[in-house]
């Protein structure tokens, strides 16, 4: 366990993760200092108050580097760009994130599955998670969804495996965090607000796999895969690490195929029936197989695979059905806030598709949907701050209304649906205009389509695509 007795610490944030380094820090016995943008009362009093009677000092409405200068150390929550702790990192002052400081500060080690990705981090981390528990381990669950690392430490709760989603933005603060077994779902272009290019964004999400343990094995989209962004990730890949597939080639470690996926954890091979998959989405069947070989090389049993791919019924706001209105099915897929996982929903969904898409913008061009909203969206409603944009660089892909925001996009949708019609909000676009989250805007969708759709359309039962 790492010894921060008497050092200087500095937190950058006073989010989740910003919260549980602090108390980790403090119980560690570091001089801590929280630096916060938002001022004192705005800040969540029980955990602002709690900390302050264990010796925490704020500091609030702004970071000041003279502060961060002085620290023997940084933790950075991952929303703080790196233009605010950069200096202090240049001037050989160790910067970590709390994922960093949480695994140095483990009590004995303990396997650990970590996954990232541009798309489907949380469904596939929650896809490991039940494989394991239902193979009979202790697991924890969480990282860059739900529990940070540091709330696992300061526990004292042991696990035999930990199972971690991992963003490109925690990533940039490891050095020694080390899994087990690791796997970059994807790469498309995201947070391009943050990164200069693709290929920055790139290598921020490899030093998972630069950083395995010495017997860990890291998992990459094969580079034949379409739409994964397996060639450039092979491109940027600078590792010795042991690097295995994912794909519908021949032979891989894991191989998806027309109705079941096979996997090579070692000299034999798996074969896994994908009957009874509940996800639609030939992603989500890829994440799974992924998910399995994950679990599997870390102990689990063939039999919970099966049985947790008959049973995991996946996530809110992530291709969400909501109901059947008249012949007319309503899907909330509000975690779409980039282009690529708006084209996998496009893909997934059975046309014709009413798109409800729009919000902040990332820096991503629209251009990608284009082929496919000609393809299968009969009508297009933009929303939010990114419709101009949107709706000008998918100019005449189909028929397109641009409105204010989502309840004037739903109800627009309700008097154009026909029967037949999925009425689709997938953003393609953060929810920071209107909302304070993807959650929030999901659940506002959710709730006027279940107040609305049934004044004007009959509901009735779900088809059996949805299932």
């Amino acid at each position: 366990m790492v010894d921060l007795r008497g050092a200087k610490a500095v937190v950058l944030g006073f989010g989740r993760s910003g919260r549980a380094a602090a108390r980790l820090l403090a119980v560690l016995g570091a001089r801590v200092v929280v630096s916060e943008t938002r001022r004192a009362e705005d800040l969540p009093p029980g955990d602002y108050y709690a900390l302050q009677e264990r010796g925490v000092r704020f500091e609030t409405g702004g970071h000041r580097q003279e502060t961060l200068l002085a620290a023997d150390l940084v933790v950075t929550s991952p929303g703080v760009p790196p233009e605010v702790w950069g200096q202090a990192r240049r001037k050989g002052i160790p910067v970590w994130g709390e994922l960093e400081l949480a695994f140095r500060a483990l009590r004995k080690p303990v396997p650990i599955l970590a996954v990232t990705g541009t798309n489907g981090k949380t469904t596939t981390t929650a896809m490991i998670s039940d494989i394991l528990r239902l193979s009979g381990f202790k697991v924890f669950t969480g990282g860059n969804y739900g529990v940070p690392l540091s709330e696992y430490v300061l526990s004292g709760e042991p696990a035999e495996r930990l199972v971690l989603e991992v963003s490109s933005f925690q990533l940039e603060t490891v050095e020694r965090f080390s899994p087990t077994v690791a796997a970059v779902l994807n790469l498309t272009p995201d947070h391009l607000e943050r990164y200069s290019d693709l290929g920055e964004y790139a290598r921020a999400k490899l030093r998972l796999l630069e950083n395995l343990s010495g017997e860990g094995l890291g998992l990459m989209p094969h580079p034949d895969l379409p739409g994964a962004g397996g060639d450039l990730l092979w491109r940027e890949f600078h590792g010795s690490q042991r690097i295995l597939f994912f794909g519908r080639a021949p032979g891989l470690a894991v191989e998806v195929r027309q109705g079941e996926f096979v996997l090579r954890p070692g000299e034999e091979e798996e074969t896994y029936s994908l009957s009874g998959f509940r996800l639609c989405g030939e992603h989500n069947r890829l994440n799974f197989a992924v998910a399995a070989f994950m679990a599997r090389v870390c102990g689990a049993d063939p039999g919970a695979i099966r049985k947790a791919l008959r049973s995991f019924v996946g996530f809110p706001h992530r291709l969400e059905y909501i109901g059947n209105f008249g012949g007319v099915y309503f899907v909330n897929d509000s975690k779409a806030t980039n282009v690529d996982a708006t084209l996998r929903a496009l893909e997934s969904l059975p046309a014709p598709i009413i798109l409800l898409a729009g919000g902040q913008h990332k820096g991503a061009s629209y251009r990608p949907l284009f082929q496919a909203v000609r393809s299968r969206v009969r009508i297009l409603i933009l929303m939010g701050a990114s419709r101009f944009l949107m709706a000008e660089e998918l100019a005449g892909a189909t028929e397109t209304h641009l409105v204010e925001n989502l309840p004037e996009a739903l109800a627009l949708a309700l008097r154009l649906a026909r029967p037949g019609d999925t009425v689709l909000l997938s953003p393609a676009a953060a929810s920071f205009d209107q909302f304070s989250s993807y959650e929030e805007r999901g659940e506002v969708f959710r709730d006027l389509v279940l107040s609305y759709a049934p004044r004007v359309l009959a509901p009735e039962e779900r088809p059996e695509v949805y299932h």
